[in-house]
């Protein structure tokens, strides 16, 4: 008895002193005692945004009254907020790829956003990222030492990147239903918006485009059936840098909330006149397992078709990507722990990408991914040719969730001889200061066959404001 109670204090010692890495969160019972309710002025104030005309962002008190749009019957309640997110970091990256010269750099991001809300699903957006024209290489930034040598690089500009209406048919026109039984409640987009589908797997691209959405469809056996279609017109991003004005993308996407998961179906086919036109399915079920102590997983599958020819660089190519996501809560915290695997069989690409984001495996670490910022790209190539890998990682949390960690390692195996192997480790720490500030500390370090081997850091200070 007293060797089992010494074996079941050195297990108690061995978790309590290693697992969790974040900071210890008891498990919240309802108290026996009255709790009053927080009023204002025991509630923090909310922060305010960079701009706030007419009624304020989530404030609280009297709305304005606004007026009525003649003809339609719609109440229009106007309000301009306007708020950024201006990124500047110091950083030095090298993926080891041939002929590739370390690139250290001070470099710089500002994206502003202004919107003018007419009522609660009405409104206009306009953003600029006034700071960068969307290229690795095209960014406000001084060079220490890269591809271009020493010396600051200006790329001020004006142009528009998102510029948006969005609105409900029946709430944009209530006159059409006065008692409010017809089915005209369509939700509809038209302008330049930013379009992210199977977690950017499928698509991850800005566009010009006019989409319409019918939520909340009844259908036997779910609680909610959407399906939305969409039609891009300009700017689609075939993964070539190039925003082809003579490419359009006809698309529907569909999400089901069942019990058991939440089912998605998406289909886009481009129509391209430079390249060659393509067709895109994607399908994906996110889940939590019971059985396995409530287990957070997500299953995609995602298949592109090249209906003409293939076109090198990741542009267009026949092939199916199938990834997994699994995630648990580190008991006795709010650590989480995750596994992502991938399998790709021949070369898929996707429908549209924006140049300074990843590709297809973005979205599997933070070894994949890239920070969307100048020349420092995805520590492990993001694009699918046959290969097999996976990311295996925690993160951490401490001070209320205003710190956290990624620890991470993550590799890629090419299945046919074509490619190259990778395997990589890396780390991402984030502290919050303030309500507007975040600090970010980043590096990695990367094993690859038949090329040099990677290594880089970044040091991010992030605004929101």
């Amino acid at each position: 008895m007293a060797g089992a109670a010494g074996a079941a204090e050195k297990e108690k010692m061995w978790y309590d002193s290693f697992w969790p890495i974040g900071e210890r969160v008891p498990v919240k019972v309802l108290k026996d005692e009255y709790v009053p309710f927080k009023s204002i002025g025991e509630i923090p104030d909310r922060p305010a945004l960079f701009l706030e005309l007419g009624d304020r962002f989530l404030d609280t008190g009297p709305l304005d009254e606004g007026f009525e749009v003649p003809i339609t019957g719609a109440i229009w309640q106007p309000r301009l907020w306007s708020y950024f997110i201006y990124r500047t970091t110091l950083q030095t990256f090298d993926n080891g790829a041939p002929g590739r010269i370390r690139d250290t750099e001070w470099a710089n991001r500002l994206d502003l956003f202004v919107n003018l809300q007419l009522t609660g699903t009405e409104k206009i957006l306009l953003g600029l990222r006034s700071l960068d024209n969307n290229q690795p290489r095209r960014f406000t930034r001084y060079s220490f030492d890269g591809a271009e040598g020493d010396g600051f690089k200006n790329e001020f500009n004006i142009d528009v990147e998102t510029l948006f209406f969005e609105g409900d048919v029946g709430s944009l026109i209530p006159n059409l239903d006065p008692a409010g039984i017809k089915p005209i409640d369509f939700g509809f987009t038209v302008g330049r918006q930013p379009i992210t589908f199977q977690e950017g797997i499928i698509i991850n691209d800005t566009v010009d485009a006019l989409g319409f959405i019918r939520n909340n469809i009844v259908f036997p056996g779910t609680s909610n059936l959407r399906i939305s279609g969409m039609w891009a017109w300009d700017r689609l991003d075939r993964n070539d840098r190039a925003r082809d004005p003579d490419s359009h993308m006809y698309a529907l996407f569909t999400a089901v909330d069942a019990s058991v998961s939440t089912f998605n179906l998406d289909l886009i086919y481009a129509d391209d006149d430079v390249n060659s036109d393509g067709l895109y399915v994607g399908a994906s079920a996110i889940q939590r397992i019971r059985a396995l102590g409530g287990l957070s997983t997500a299953f995609r599958i995602n298949t592109s078709f090249a209906l003409e020819d293939e076109v090198a660089g990741n542009v267009i190519g026949n092939g199916t990507l199938l990834t997994a996501e699994f995630s648990s809560i580190v008991k006795g915290s709010d650590d989480i722990a995750y596994f992502n695997p991938f399998i790709g069989i021949g070369n898929f690409t996707q429908a549209g990408r924006e140049a300074v984001v990843g590709g297809p495996l973005a979205n599997t670490g933070i070894l994949f991914a890239s920070p969307n910022l100048s020349t420092y790209g995805a520590e492990i190539n993001p694009f699918t040719d046959d290969v097999v890998g996976a990311a295996i990682g925690y993160q951490a949390f401490w001070d209320h969730k205003r710190r956290n960690l990624i620890l991470e390692l993550a590799g890629r195996h090419d299945t046919d001889g074509d490619g190259f192997d990778s395997l990589g480790v890396g780390f991402q720490l984030q502290q919050a200061v303030g309500q507007h500030v975040q600090l970010q500390l980043e590096g990695f370090y990367t094993g690859n066959d038949s090329r040099d081997n990677g290594s880089g850091a970044r040091f991010e200070i992030l605004i929101v404001y």
